[in-house]
């Protein structure tokens, strides 16, 4: 076992035992059977429409490189975000840029810098949602949300710069990767160039107005379905809480993800549901019943719908690991 899978494993044991520790088991038994599963369905045409709204955005992101098909985009997203779900390490970021760099024939790099801008969107528009509950909401957030937003965004921040950096002043970023790697050999420092300049034209979106701001738009729709299976679920378990409390549940669940952990984010969803919820009053029982059943419900259709795409694209599981280790 790898030392990173091993500390996300012991990192989401950890948050299992907090998430489960003096849970009143009759009390979580019995919300399990009160909940309303005829919710789920929802929750799985949602979890497809995530996905494809994330592929059209991805086209946006894309566009610049190249022109390519929703269905192309469907199928590379899904199988990453299966891999995701399967693998450890979020390897399924680079099992997206390699699918689509095949099926498409463009630079795995660049690819693969569309979707290091596509996060900044997403943790952009999470923490946008929750500035728009600090203004709009009378609500006293807890000092360690306020401490955890401040520090994913001062890390978005840090990263868009240097991103934009990179793209208008590239050569000298190269000057000083060429310095940095001057005691290494010749044939690593052309890989390491070849490779950065292949990611500097994955960032050509950083140039276009109109594609950021379709992107900025569609990140706003990639994440309200999400929103929306938050508050199916919380209705199942006949939680009335108010709108806002399901943006506030996403974004305390996308900056724990942010956390490594095992393969499919176990335990730290847990954990974020039972602490976002307690902020609500609701029993740690109940909100803990309420984080397994919503991690299954978004964890199933979008494993399932990426093991299909990767039986379409004539990939397995063992193949895309043949890759990742080949790609390293």
């Amino acid at each position: 076992m790898k030392w990173k899978t091993f500390i996300g494993i012991v990192i989401s044991a950890l948050f299992l035992y907090f998430a489960f520790r003096k849970v009143n088991i009759q009390e979580l038994k019995i919300a399990f059977k009160n909940a309303d599963y005829a919710y789920l369905i929802v929750v799985f045409f949602l979890a497809f429409l995530s996905l494809w709204m994330r592929s059209l955005r991805w086209r946006y992101l894309l566009q610049p490189i190249k022109e390519i098909g929703l269905k192309s985009l469907f199928s590379a997203t899904a199988i990453g975000f299966m891999a995701n779900n399967v693998l450890p390490a979020r390897l399924g970021e680079f099992v997206r840029a390699y699918v689509i760099g095949e099926k498409e024939h463009i630079s795995k790099s660049s690819s693969f810098a569309t979707i290091v801008v596509e996060r900044i969107f997403d943790g952009a528009t999470v923490l946008f949602f929750l500035v728009i509950i600090f203004i709009f909401y009378s609500y006293s957030s807890p000092g360690w949300l306020r401490n955890a937003a401040i520090i994913s965004l001062i890390l978005y921040m840090v990263t868009l710069l240097f991103l934009i950096l990179l793209r208008v002043r590239t050569e000298l970023i190269l000057n000083i990767s060429e310095y940095i790697l001057r005691p290494f050999p010749q044939r690593i420092k052309l890989l390491f160039t070849r490779t950065l300049h292949s990611f500097v034209d994955g960032l050509r979106i950083l140039q276009s107005t109109k594609n950021i701001i379709a992107s900025a738009f569609l990140s706003f729709l990639v994440w309200l379905p999400n929103v929306m299976i938050i508050y199916c679920l919380l209705v199942s378990f006949g939680l009335k809480l108010p709108i806002y409390a399901s943006f506030l549940l996403l974004v305390i669940i996308g900056i724990g993800i942010m956390i490594p952990s095992a393969p499919g984010f176990v335990g730290t969803i847990q954990y974020c549901c039972v602490a976002g919820l307690a902020l609500f009053s609701v029993s740690k029982s109940q909100a803990l019943s309420f984080s397994i059943v919503y991690h299954v419900g978004i964890f199933i259709p979008v494993t399932a719908i990426g093991l299909f795409c990767l039986l379409i694209e004539g990939l397995s599981i063992a193949k895309i690991r043949e890759i990742i280790e080949l790609e390293k």
